[in-house]
């Protein structure tokens, strides 16, 4: 089943003020909001949102906290290393285009604490790892980070009843079940000035998907991002817009409608000629849900676990 429309509309990357939605999801200006976000997710994949409530002091504190953790020196940040999807990420770690280099960014990610969960644990579900309070005090590191990954996961369940709505003809009931106690990760991560080189295989991240549902990205006001225009074959830039999220469309979306919902390439090149920091929130969903297409069609099924446990091996040296 595909989006229909009497014209189609054109790639688009819109700034969004999701606001009046909040206020009141059921209004004409909530409607509008809704026709907004689909016409985005069927050309390009990604818009951006304001008026999305997270306060502009938490998000300025997570920031904090990504540039305190990345100032450490390096021995102390590679005895934060856990297992994917927890802890540290070393430059040059990951390679989300094949062909290229390690990419030339650094990260560490974080997801939910699991109340009074013991080994042996599932995948993407081990302890998170934290850095000595001694070295970084709590205050100034886990309990933001802890704080931000409550309040984007409350938001995540907003976004997505947004695309539901604009899902008109699919059976979207699937997402209770995908929104229950979910793989929801905050990913700090750190963009050194791009080196002066003519080097094609060397980029900031490589030309990739991303793996789940959606991802939230908070950027810093550094340019960087962008997204691949199909139609015309160009790198769109996403320029940021101050405690602005970038919304984009994942796989497992993708896979769920058919593509109706593009989940789009983009990559990260930083010639601010400055460090660049931003702060991606992954909704990955729920380790066992079943991911398969919502219209009867035949096509990929797979579940969370088994979707990224690929991914991550496909990306991780």
């Amino acid at each position: 089943m595909a989006i229909t429309y009497d014209t189609k509309p054109t790639f688009t990357i819109p700034t969004v003020n999701i606001a009046d939605y909040l206020r009141d999801p059921q209004s004409t200006e909530a409607d509008k909001i809704v026709e907004q976000i689909r016409n985005a997710c069927a050309t390009s994949g990604f818009f951006q949102i304001t008026g999305h409530g997270i306060p502009e002091s938490l998000q300025q504190r997570v920031f904090s906290a990504a540039k305190t953790l990345f100032a450490l020196p390096e021995n102390e940040k590679v005895n934060l290393k856990g297992k994917p999807g927890r802890g540290y990420e070393v430059i040059g770690g990951q390679i989300l285009e094949a062909g290229k280099k390690g990419d030339l960014k650094e990260g560490y990610m974080m997801g939910r604490e699991i109340p009074d969960i013991k080994p042996p644990y599932k995948p993407f579900q081990d302890p998170n790892v934290w850095p000595d309070p001694a070295q970084v005090p709590e205050s100034q590191f886990k309990e933001p980070l802890l704080e931000y990954q409550k309040a984007l996961t409350d938001l995540s369940m907003v976004m997505m009843h947004i695309l539901a709505r604009g899902l008109k003809g699919f059976d979207t009931s699937v997402f209770e079940e995908y929104c229950k106690e979910p793989i929801a990760n905050v990913r700090l991560l750190h963009y050194p000035p791009h080196p002066k080189t003519e080097d094609a295989n060397l980029v900031g991240a490589g030309a990739h998907t991303d793996f789940g549902a959606i991802t939230l990205l908070l950027q810093d006001g550094h340019s960087g991002l962008q997204v691949l225009n199909y139609d015309t074959k160009e790198w769109i830039d996403v320029t940021p817009t101050k405690g602005a999220y970038v919304v984009n469309i994942g796989d497992m979306l993708e896979v769920w409608v058919s593509g109706a919902y593009k989940s789009n390439l983009h990559r990260v090149i930083n010639t601010s000629g400055v460090d660049r920091y931003s702060i991606p929130f992954f909704w990955d969903g729920n380790p066992d849900c079943v991911i398969k297409p919502l219209d009867g069609k035949k096509g990929k099924e797979f579940t969370v676990t088994e979707h990224m446990l690929s991914r991550y091996k496909a990306t991780y040296g």
